[in-house]
């Protein structure tokens, strides 16, 4: 675009000069060409404008479209609604089939059951996707819910008998009974967006990813919860074991306890920054939980005897919005 300016220029004196005065000029590769003049005056004003026609841009050459009138007229017939049920019910039937097979693997069998679920046609398969998933748990493949309600039993028989076990025995128990392994089983299916089989297996063996925070888990619980259950004499408790297997006193049990969470931290850390088989997010909630124990039991049992303080707690993370902070 080129563009002169054309004006009448009043000096301070009454003589009146007229000059000229360019602007640089502008090009552009446009096909419109603007000329714009403006003369000035005392008496009038106008404006002159001129456009050039510029050739219009040629529409690119797309392929017909298969899908005409004609075609879509076509497939509302008898004979092609009746094709496509039979097509639907032979894949149904292959997918049912699948979903009931005892042989497949269940990495496979839960990518079916995750598609059909996303495809929304889950309705369609739903006493054959509970048989599926009842099948596997029933063949020992996650036992976390039975780990968890043996190790309930254990307690159970300790605290009946008033017996006070070692430390080692008494820990290889509690670390599946504070629910840590369940919950971790459960969120690595929540979390996870591919599965794999190698996962799954270390899953299985409750891998170091789970133990250790459900070791945590543990040992943050007894230790807000050791005075209160020593005084009711609960005998199963890492202190009161503590005590027992080392024959110290309650402050240097106490004091011991916490240096296993100072080491168990350590290893957990060194699972991280080496690197894990598992996938990030799944190591992120893992840590989260060893993270949510400190912080439900540092001023004490807040989950068997909540406070003020828990309780704010809770009503500002699912009640009370947090309020935008002003400066």
């Amino acid at each position: 675009m080129a563009t002169e300016l054309l004006c009448l220029h009043r000096p301070i004196s009454l003589t009146h000069k007229l000059f000229r005065n360019p602007l640089p000029k502008v090009i552009q590769a446009t096909p419109l060409t603007l000329k714009l003049r403006c003369s000035v005056s005392t008496e009038n004003v106008s404006f002159t404008e001129t456009e050039t026609e510029t050739e219009t841009r040629r529409s690119a050459n797309y392929e017909p479209n298969s899908w005409d009138y004609d075609y879509l007229l076509s497939s509302d017939t008898d004979e092609s609604i009746e094709v496509y049920k039979d097509k639907a019910k032979k894949l149904e039937a292959e997918v049912r089939r699948e979903i009931n097979n005892e042989k497949a693997e269940f990495l496979t069998l839960l990518e079916l059951i995750d598609n059909v679920q996303r495809l929304g046609l889950g309705y369609r398969f739903e006493s054959d996707i509970r048989r599926a998933l009842d099948r596997f748990v029933s063949s020992g493949g996650f036992d976390a819910w039975a780990d968890l309600c043996n190790a309930f039993l254990q307690e159970a028989k300790w605290l009946y008998n008033k017996s006070t076990p070692t430390f080692d025995d008494y820990f290889g128990n509690a670390w599946k009974s504070s629910s840590g392994p369940l919950q971790l089983v459960f969120a690595y299916f929540a979390v996870v967006q591919n599965i794999k089989k190698e996962e799954i297996e270390n899953l299985q063996k409750y891998h170091d990813i789970i133990s250790r925070p459900s070791h945590i888990f543990r040992l943050c619980n007894d230790l807000a919860s050791a005075s209160a259950e020593i005084a009711r004499g609960e005998t199963a408790n890492s202190v009161s074991c503590y005590m027992r297997t080392k024959g110290i006193s309650e402050e240097l049990a106490t004091e011991s306890v916490m240096n296993l969470i100072d080491e168990t931290w350590k290893k957990m850390n060194k699972e991280k920054l080496g690197g894990s088989l598992f996938a990030k997010p799944f190591v992120e909630t893992a840590i989260n939980l060893a993270r949510q124990s400190h912080c439900t039991y540092h001023n004490g049992d807040a989950h068997t005897s909540p406070d003020e303080l828990t309780r704010k707690r809770v009503l500002s993370v699912i009640t009370e919005p947090i309020l935008p902070f002003e400066r």
